[in-house]
């Protein structure tokens, strides 16, 4: 499956990314939970790194240039994060309409709503952003 995430109101692309699927039926609720428990290994690995002295290679030092910001890693670790705490906050944050999912170009709107993928499958995740002065 594919993940794309957006930021509504920022210029940024779509962020484009492949996440192996979880096993069995699906719902909206168990695909939300699956990427935050990626998200939270992924950024636990990050916090591992933290304070290594690691040097950029030079097809990262292109990829950052291209992109327009070089970075390295954080030199401080951030705080501890639980995976069953983010994963309340993300279902928190889907009910109180901070973000929008789809699948494929279809629109889910129930946490408990059953989801058909493929392995090709998009699921885009459109967060939107509140307005100055709305």
């Amino acid at each position: 499956m594919i993940v794309e995430t957006k930021l509504v109101g920022r210029r940024t692309p779509f962020e484009r990314r492949p996440v192996d699927l979880p096993d069995g039926t699906h719902t909206l609720r168990d695909l939300l939970l699956h990427l935050v428990e990626v998200e939270v290994a992924a950024y636990q690995d990050r916090q591992d790194r933290v304070g290594l002295l690691r040097l950029l290679t030079e097809q990262e030092v292109q990829a950052g240039a291209d992109s327009g910001r070089i970075s390295v890693a954080p030199q401080q670790r951030g705080g501890a994060v639980s995976a069953e705490t983010a994963g309340r906050a993300a279902l928190t944050a889907f009910g109180d309409g901070l973000y929008y999912v789809f699948v494929d170009d279809r629109q889910l709107q129930q946490l408990d709503e059953p989801v058909t993928l493929r392995p090709d499958s998009t699921l885009l995740l459109l967060r939107l952003t509140a307005l100055a002065g709305g």
